[in-house]
């Protein structure tokens, strides 16, 4: 760089870190290990275009062993209320089945696979999720063209 404001070899992050990244810190005026150091975490996190994969990156090359954890809770994931099949599939599923007032894996096996097959939106696609998960190895075909629907 010009003008007296050279990055000295021996602290550069080029090399160091892939060059988007670099150009990243170098804009907002990170440009040595030092400086690095200095913003990490919240000064890092703090830059558009720095999330946690890429402060994963610049702990990995400057800072190993040390690993930010942030300190605000994960959503949580969506579920249907009063289902036990909620985690096990996927929601849409788990609600198309709730309507159809399937909530446990029990009536999900007394049901499969001529009851499921009438509700309303639980087509092929949903009923090869629920094999794969609660009937593993066994695939439904119907008589005919093998086509459900």
């Amino acid at each position: 760089m010009a003008n007296g404001s050279e990055i000295h070899p021996s602290t550069s992050l080029d090399g160091k870190l892939p060059a988007p990244l670099v150009r990243i810190l170098v804009h907002h005026g990170i440009d040595t290990v030092e400086a690095v150091r200095k913003a990490y975490p919240l000064g890092l996190l703090a830059i558009k275009g720095i999330g946690l994969l890429r402060l994963r990156k610049i702990e990995k090359a400057f800072l190993p062993g040390q690993s930010y954890v942030p300190m605000h809770s994960r959503p949580k994931l969506p579920f249907v209320s009063g289902s036990c099949l909620n985690g096990s599939l996927p929601v849409a599923i788990v609600r198309a089945l709730a309507r159809g007032d399937i909530t446990t894996p029990e009536q999900l096996r007394q049901a499969y696979p001529h009851e499921l097959l009438k509700i309303r939106s639980l087509g092929e696609g949903s009923l090869r999720e629920i094999e794969r998960v609660y009937f593993p190895g066994q695939r439904y075909v119907p008589p005919g063209n093998g086509k459900i629907r």
